[in-house]
């Protein structure tokens, strides 16, 4: 309104200075000097002082003036602010304003730039124009926008009263969809209340629909009419697929196309179309999605075939600020199988998954979070063809609540333990687990201590209790009756007690007790049911032979009731640590350092065999019934049974070992600490209160880190003071009888094992035959993750192509000592693997998931291979895993309004296995 009234007294404003130059009475009349003629044009384009002019013109007017000013019905209805940078020319004949260079109109939510507009104020049109730079290219393209929607054009016309607009050439933008239309009308509709947001239409002709971003579209879907709704829909007639401006055999008689802002229903796509011979034609991944309130999100998509394969996923994810967030995936598919007898089955799979995490300021005491991830029927192997689905045979799961009591020394866990070997089906759920314990308390400590700290003062003491059930079995069969029939129950009681005392400034003395009661709810019990087992066979001559195989049986069974066993156990350990060190003045090794960590230990533990305590039992041996066999009743218990190793009054002895090295860097003229080797220890014990065997076996091992971190070095070995001698089965037993006596040795090899990991990059070999400083790898992830963040820099070479690639090797080597006294030397691991990608262009990229080869199975380890191939807003790709004879070949366009166009062309595993 305060344009129109603006542009009004201008005109009066006019008509006034035509008048007083014949009667300059009118000019005295209303107190305003008027300027010359040929600066009017300058007053009035300095925006300012026009607003200056008009503010004075609406105080000092006589009364009887401004009754003669009138405005008309059909003015508008909110001011029209306009500006241009080069000039701006005034006609007042043909009562228009042009504007030149970066012209700009204003108008409610309405805003247009153009290099030229004109404004008729007449007739409340306003053209817009672009025009020609000094090379006599068009520049200044109309760019018109309202509220959030925007497009540019050609040329372009739009009347302010009636809200409707014509544009020439038009490129309007509705999310991720691009229109190009030769003509368009638009109608603006009244503003909502959401002033940003108005009710458009916009009607084309002779447009393409594409979501290519370039001037020249390589694809679209043209059409000769068009009507499209902002963030709503966009309906097309009869149209044609176009690609680089060809016409396709491809025609549609009609179409719609969401465009939609924010969460909205809608039909999911399928994410592949394809024929297979064991299912048939089939979609996958075709569904719908629903926005369910504010916080969460649910898809459901399904896969179906025409002969019977079928699947249904279902994803949701919530999320609420402040409080919580996790996602939910729960998939069911069926497959048919026709073996080459042509006997059909149709197996089910099941897959559960589940993520969870509280935030933090959520609640202050209790926290609830964790992940399930759950499968019956190797469902992920089954439904995916990837390389991490497929190798993936152990899968767990952790779900927990807890409450931390303020203020209180003990807290409370309830949680769901889950683990699983894919391989071999076989299944573990521990559910409810309730764990109640208390922090470590000083029950001696004065609350107010007046002078130094006493020696009871330090005694800690800590209790903690565990309910849990376990369920195990095979997953097909797991929620079966025979699954809850087996399932183990018990509870357990934990008391610590200890301290630490300082002797002689340099020694540790750690005394300490630890108690522990067990309840179970079920007991084993086996029973010794005599009867000779012959086997008869008849040789070729004819002579009958009779073989006892045993001369009895077990028979085994749970028993119902309530069982309990304890244990005590008291140590006392003395420990130091004691240095070594040399310094080299010159070359690059300037020191060497040897930390010895000794350890001397008492402990006792009663005698659990005793058959008073009634927590071990004999039954006659099958094979030899004069021999006896023992067994426990804890028998298969979800907290183990007592030790079977009698009265221990053991003294236990450890060295640890740390070698470390000093080496000078050139490169920044500093000394770096490195280590040689990390926990050398050798271990054993003597067992006063055995009557035979009181030596241990002594174990000795260690690990170091080689090429500065790419190499683990692990090492074992275990030595017997005893030899060991076959008994009546022809099992090796260790005899009380030692190594010194028998063979003048301090001890016998037993067996031993050296294991190397490494894991490097491609980046790392060169950085190594360059001789390049680069730093130890303490995080083999974490300097994966790293480099493929900076995988996006310049290429130098030919060699840097594979900078990206990391290749993996470990093998394991044993050495055991037969009962003949042979060593035997055994290569138990030997596999190299390597993944990576090769982006050979900026749009070039070959990926390898993984492959390589098991020395020691002879065979490859599921290569995974593929490519892709970015070709602006298409995309192409391939990918083949030999090993499954699957393959997928696709050319589509990329994810987004319009990626259901693709090409696909693949080989499922079902198919795969059948011909492979």
């Amino acid at each position: 309104m305060k344009a129109k009234r603006l542009v009004t007294i201008l005109v009066v404003l006019s008509c006034t200075w035509l008048h007083a130059q014949v009667n300059p009475a009118v000019s005295d009349s209303i107190g305003i000097k008027l300027p010359a003629a040929d600066s009017l044009a300058k007053i009035a384009d300095d925006s300012l002082r026009a607003a200056i002019l008009r503010t004075s013109l609406e105080s000092r007017l006589p009364p009887d003036t401004t009754r003669t000013i009138s405005f008309s019905k059909d003015s508008l209805d909110a001011p029209v602010d306009y500006s241009a940078r080069d000039s701006m020319i005034y006609d007042i004949a043909g009562q228009k304003i042009h504007l030149f260079g970066d012209a700009n109109v204003k108008y409610n939510t309405i805003t247009l730039k153009a290099g030229h507009i004109v404004f008729d104020w007449q007739t409340s049109i306003v053209t817009a124009e672009g025009i020609p730079d000094s090379l006599g290219r068009p520049s200044g393209l109309p760019e018109f926008q309202d509220g959030d929607q925007s497009f540019t054009a050609r040329q372009m016309r739009y009347n302010f009263k009636t809200r409707k607009g014509v544009v020439y050439d038009v490129t309007t933008k509705q999310n991720d969809v691009v229109v190009l239309g030769k003509k368009s009308k638009f109608v603006t509709g009244e503003p909502s209340a959401d002033t940003t947001k108005t009710n458009d239409y916009i009607f084309s002709e002779d447009a393409i629909f594409t979501t290519c971003t370039d001037p020249e579209p390589h694809f679209g879907i043209r059409s000769k009419r068009q009507k499209i709704i902002p963030n709503k829909l966009v309906v097309v007639g009869p149209s044609n697929l176009q690609i680089m401006n060809v016409p396709t055999p491809l025609w549609l008689p009609f179409g719609f196309f969401p465009i939609s802002r924010g969460r909205r229903s809608g039909l999911m796509f399928p994410r592949d179309y394809e024929y297979s011979d064991q299912w048939g034609f089939g979609l996958r991944d075709i569904g719908w999605f629903f926005p369910l309130g504010e916080h969460v999100n649910l898809t459901l998509t399904a896969n179906v075939y025409l002969k019977g394969t079928w699947g249904i996923n279902a994803a949701s994810q919530y999320r609420k600020r402040y409080k919580y967030n996790g996602n939910l995936a729960v998939g069911y598919d069926v497959r048919r199988q026709e073996d080459s007898e042509g006997v059909i089955t149709r197996p089910t799979s099941f897959s559960l998954r589940w993520s969870h995490s509280q935030d933090r300021s959520a609640h202050p005491i209790n926290t609830f979070g964790g992940s399930i991830n759950f499968q019956i029927n190797s469902f992920q192997s089954r439904v995916y063809n990837d390389a991490a689905s497929v190798l993936q045979n152990q899968l767990n799961s952790n779900f927990s609540f807890s409450r931390n009591w303020q203020d209180k020394p003990f807290n409370l866990n309830v949680a769901f333990s889950h683990s699983q070997n894919t391989r071999t089906s076989e299944m573990t759920v521990n559910f409810p687990t309730f764990q109640f314990q208390t922090q470590t308390l000083y029950p001696f400590r004065r609350k107010e201590r007046t002078g130094g700290e006493r020696w009871y003062e330090t005694i800690t003491l800590r209790y903690t209790n565990e309910a849990r059930s376990t369920f195990r079995g095979p997953d097909t069969t797991f929620f079966s009756q025979e699954t809850f029939n087996k399932a183990q129950y018990g509870a357990k009681h934990d008391i610590t007690s200890g301290t630490s005392f300082k002797l002689f400034k340099y020694f540790n003395l750690n005394p300490g007790v630890s108690y522990r009661e067990v309840w179970y709810f079920k007991s084993f019990d086996r029973e010794y049911i005599p009867g000779l087992n012959v086997k008869t066979d008849t040789t070729e001559q004819g002579i009958i032979t009779r073989d006892t195989i045993s001369y009895g049986s077990w028979r085994d069974t749970t028993v119902s009731g309530f069982k309990s066993y304890r244990t005590l156990n008291a140590s006392l350990s003395l420990t130091t640590q004691v240095f070594g060190t040399v310094r080299f003045k010159k070359g690059w090794l300037r020191g060497l350092r040897h930390v010895i960590k000794p350890s001397v230990g008492f402990n006792f533990s009663p005698n659990y065999l005793n058959p008073g305590l009634g927590y071990f039992r004999e039954v006659p041996d099958t094979l030899n019934p004069i021999e006896s066999d023992r067994y426990t009743i804890f028998r298969d218990g979800i907290y183990g049974a007592p030790p079977e190793s009698g009265r221990q009054m053991a003294l236990n002895y450890s060295l640890n070992n740390i070698f470390e090295a000093k080496v000078y860097s050139r490169k920044d003229s500093t000394e770096k600490k490195v280590k040689l080797f990390d926990n050398i220890i050798l271990n054993g014990s003597y067992n006063f209160a055995a009557d035979s065997l009181k030596w241990s076996q002594v174990t000795m091992g260690g690990t170091t880190r080689l090429f500065k971190g790419m190499t683990t070095l692990g090492m074992s070995a275990v030595f017997d003071p005893y030899i060991m001698e076959a008994d009546s089965r022809g099992f090796m037993r260790r005899v009380n009888k030692t190594a010194w006596r028998t063979n003048g040795r301090l001890v016998e090899f037993v067996n031993a094992n050296v294991r190397l990991n490494t894991s490097i990059s491609v980046e790392k070999i060169r950085e190594l035959f360059e001789g390049k400083e680069s730093e130890v790898v303490e995080d083999v992830e974490a300097d994966r993750r790293r480099r493929e963040e900076e995988a996006d820099k310049e290429e130098t070479d030919f060699l840097s192509l594979f900078d990206n690639f990391r290749i993996n090797h470990n093998i394991s080597f044993d050495l055991r000592r037969l009962p003949s006294g042979r060593d035997t030397f055994m290569i138990t691991t030997n596999s190299i693997d390597m993944q990576g990608n090769i982006k050979l262009t900026a749009n070039w990229n070959i990926n390898i998931g993984r492959i390589g080869y098991d020395f020691s199975r002879k065979s490859l380890t599921y290569p995974s291979l593929g490519f892709s191939r970015d070709l602006h807003c298409w995309e192409m790709g391939m990918n083949w895993a030999p090993t499954r004879g699957t393959y997928s070949f696709f050319i589509q366009v990329k994810p987004g309004t319009l990626g259901f166009l693709k090409l696909p062309y693949q080989r499922n595993n079902a198919d795969g296995l059948l011909t492979f």
